[in-house]
């Protein structure tokens, strides 16, 4: 199994075990912010590795579209959380981001460690079609 998906579902397994822990709008804040925070950052990953296969000039454009798209989707769930009473009632929006960061963070440092592996192996290979 991949780093980056084992990783992320510990990660996720955590942030449902913390929001559990929590209960009321503090914990589905931590849940949806886990949730959000893992799955744009995964759909991110797997852009910007598609981008690398296919056209590897287009890769830091794909990241930044996936640093816009995570931009986009923490301010509009905050904002909304804080201020559409019946969304805040139900989701604490401080929770939401904090807990978005922690599943960004987790998926992008195993992201890297996953890209650079598939690098490595990629050199690797063309080295050894060279000999």
């Amino acid at each position: 199994m991949k780093l980056i998906t084992l990783g992320t579902l510990c990660s996720m397994a955590l942030g449902v075990v913390v929001a559990w822990r929590l209960g009321g709008a503090e914990g589905v804040g931590v849940a949806v912010g886990v949730a959000m925070g893992a799955g744009i950052s995964l759909l991110g990953h797997q852009w910007q590795q598609h981008m690398m296969r296919t056209r590897p000039a287009k890769a830091m454009s794909a990241m930044m579209v996936g640093f816009l798209a995570k931009l986009a989707v923490v301010t509009v769930g905050a904002l909304a959380f804080r201020y559409i009473e019946p969304a805040g009632a139900a989701c604490d929006w401080r929770t939401f981001i904090l807990s978005f960061a922690a599943g960004v963070l987790t998926v992008m440092v195993l992201g890297t460690i996953d890209a650079a592996r598939s690098l490595k192996r990629g050199t690797e290979l063309k080295e050894s079609q060279a000999l």
